[in-house]
This record gives C-alpha cells, structure tokens and sequence, in this order.
C-alpha cells in the first residue's frame, strides 16, 4: 500500500468516531460513512438527519457467513432507529446475535463504493463493518463543497486505486548495523522502508548470508509474522515465539539464514482484534471462527513486502522454514522460488493444542 497523507486523516476520523463523506465520482454515489465500532448513541439520528436516507450497516462477506447469509459479497442490512449499540455490536461482531433480530432484507452489496469501504476498515485495522446511508443532496452543492460546509472529511476513493493497486514497488535501504544477539554475535540488521509506508521493516542476517552478494549460497529464511504475546512474553497460546526461537537455532547452528519479521500481527488484524478473537476463543470459538466473526478472513496476511526485501538482496531462490503451504504458493506467485521446504516441529501444550490443532485441520499447516 502506498502511504498517502488524505488516507491517514480519513483513519483519523473514524478513528475518532467521526462520520466522513466517501464519493464514488464515476458512479455519481456518496455516501455518509461512519466506522461500527466507533458509534455512539448519536449516530443512527445523525445520518437520517444528513443523509435524508436510514443508515444501513453493512457487514464483511466473512460475517455474514457466520450469519448464515450466503454470499461471496458483503452486504447490508438497514438498521433500525431504536436498537442499541449493543444490538448493532451484536449483529456486526458479536459470537451471538439477539433472537428475535430479522435478517430478512439483507441486501448484496457489489459496488465498488462499498468493497473499497471495507478495505478502508482493514487497513486502519477497524473491525470490518460500517454504518452508512447514502446522501440525498436535495441542495444540489457538490459533494466536496456539502462536506466543506459541514466541516466533514471528503474522499473521492478513485484516489484509493494509487494507494491500494501499486503496480510498480518502492523499496529502500534506510540503515544497517551490526546486531550481536544472545544466540549468535554473527548477526546484521537491516531497515528497510517500502511504498513511503509510515511502517519498519526488518530483517536480520545470520552468519555467511552476509556476504550472500559474492556467493552461490540459497540462504535458508523464516518470514516470521510479528505476535506481540507470543514473540515477547512466550504466551502459551500459540507457537509464534517457539517458531521464531527455532528457526534462529537452526540457522545458528547452520551458520547462515535470514529473518524477515513483517508488522503483521493477529494474521494482519492488529493487536487489538487479536485480543478480541482471544475473548471469542474463551466463549468457545476456534481461531478461524474467531476471525471469520470478528468480519475478517481466516488469514489477511500478504508477502509482497518479504518477496521485496528478498529480491532487494539480490536473492531470487531460497530454503524456506514453514509449515504454512499457502505462504510458499504465495511467494512462488511472486516470483521467489522456494527450492526446499523446511517444516518447525513444536510440541503443543495443553493450552495451545486446540490452536495448533486448528492450523493443521482448517487452515492446512503440516506438521508431519
């Protein structure tokens, strides 16, 4: 994603709980767009007064299968003035919904206007799901000039196509020290900056894959997604920090190897909407009903970024540490390829084995 000034204020906003302007120009569409999990008791009044429309909340794809609505799209579901926030957090996030709600008028929602707004939601790392209502302008100002008037933040979201479909790469070398660690002092660690993202990327280089330039060598690598709980604290509910620990003995005792460790906690839902799935998994969810409830996929992590650091290191081929098949087709797409595999055997705990339980029978990883 390219960073883009106007997207980090659009965040801001909903961050805020404010409620923003977002225009489809192509489409003649505008809507009043406000994020669920920010409402407050103002809000459903709020758009039927500006908008001169009900609100409407509209629901990722994943959620409304948990719904048992079936459907490839997301969809929206016009509200009621009288519910509460607890109801409408229910209907949006909720492991359960209030019995007597009816989803009869559930409506497909295919625009563009809509999936972008989602996206939106994701990449600010907000639950994926929106209040909006579409916005009869009866005084016939333009769009940008209503919300000026108003003191609301407009976007036009063709300027989303430059920030989300980036067709040619930006990455650079930003710093690089030495980093003697407690396994090896033969470490290197190497900051990268990619797209203008306000984000740090790193890797770490182990042993002779320092000087990978003037070798043959395919270096073994570990794409090791960031887990705050796991990584730092040695939570017993996942294998992250376990991963992690393993594939640096390995390549110590290799003498080479590279990390790559990727801002992309929860499987790219952020922190906090792990900790959130952590709370569903009390209530009796697994990981991946977890996720699929909270509106996200099962997995919303991407490798662009690993596959560019590689190919910034001049390194087209490589022995890559996972159990995860859908990582390595992912970085064949990308144009890496992934010569030998090699598999992380971690022992669960009794705290654990559900979750790692999971991994191998839903989402496919092998342990064997």
């Amino acid at each position: 994603m390219k960073h883009n000034l106007q997207f980090e204020k659009l965040l801001f906003e909903l961050n805020r709980g404010h409620q923003i302007i977002l225009s489809d120009s192509e489409n003649r569409s505008n809507i009043l767009f406000s994020c669920t999990e920010n409402m407050n008791k103002n809000t459903l009044n709020f758009h039927r007064k500006f908008s001169n429309s009900f609100p409407n909340i509209l629901l990722s794809p994943e959620r409304c299968k948990t719904l048992n609505i079936k459907t490839e799209y997301c969809c929206s579901l016009n509200l009621n003035l009288e519910w509460t926030i607890s109801r409408i957090y229910k209907l949006a996030f909720g492991s359960s919904v209030d019995a007597d709600l009816n989803l009869n008028g559930v409506i497909e929602e295919k625009s563009k206007l809509m999936n972008l707004s989602l996206q939106i939601l994701k990449k600010g790392k907000l639950l994926p799901s929106g209040i909006f209502s579409i916005i009869n302008n009866s005084s016939k100002i333009p769009i940008d000039q209503l919300a000026k008037k108003n003191n609301m933040f407009f976007f036009n979201i063709s300027e989303l196509n430059e920030i989300f479909e980036i067709k040619k790469q930006n990455i650079e070398i930003i710093a690089r020290a030495k980093l003697p660690i407690k396994k090896t002092n033969d470490a290197e660690i190497i900051v990268f900056k990619f797209n203008n993202e306000p984000k740090d990327y790193f890797c770490i280089l182990i042993g002779k894959v320092k000087n990978i330039n003037s070798s043959k060598l395919i270096p073994t690598v570990r794409i090791h997604s960031q887990c705050l709980t796991g990584d730092i604290f040695n939570s017993l509910k996942c294998d992250c920090g376990e991963q992690l620990n393993k594939s640096l003995d390995m390549m110590v005792k290799n003498g080479e190897g590279i990390i790559i460790y990727l801002p992309q906690e929860g499987r790219d839902i952020g922190l906090t909407n792990k900790i959130r799935a952590y709370k569903l998994q009390e209530d009796g969810l697994d990981t991946v009903e977890a996720n699929l409830t909270l509106g996200f996929r099962d997995d919303e992590r991407s490798y662009d970024v690993a596959v560019a650091i590689l190919k910034k290191l001049n390194i087209k081929k490589i022995n890559l540490i996972t159990n995860n098949p859908n990582k390595i087709e992912k970085l064949n797409e990308e144009g890496l390829e992934v010569l030998n595999v090699i598999k992380l055997n971690i022992k669960p705990n009794k705290i654990n084995k559900n979750y790692i339980s999971t991994k191998k029978n839903k989402s496919n990883h092998i342990f064997d």
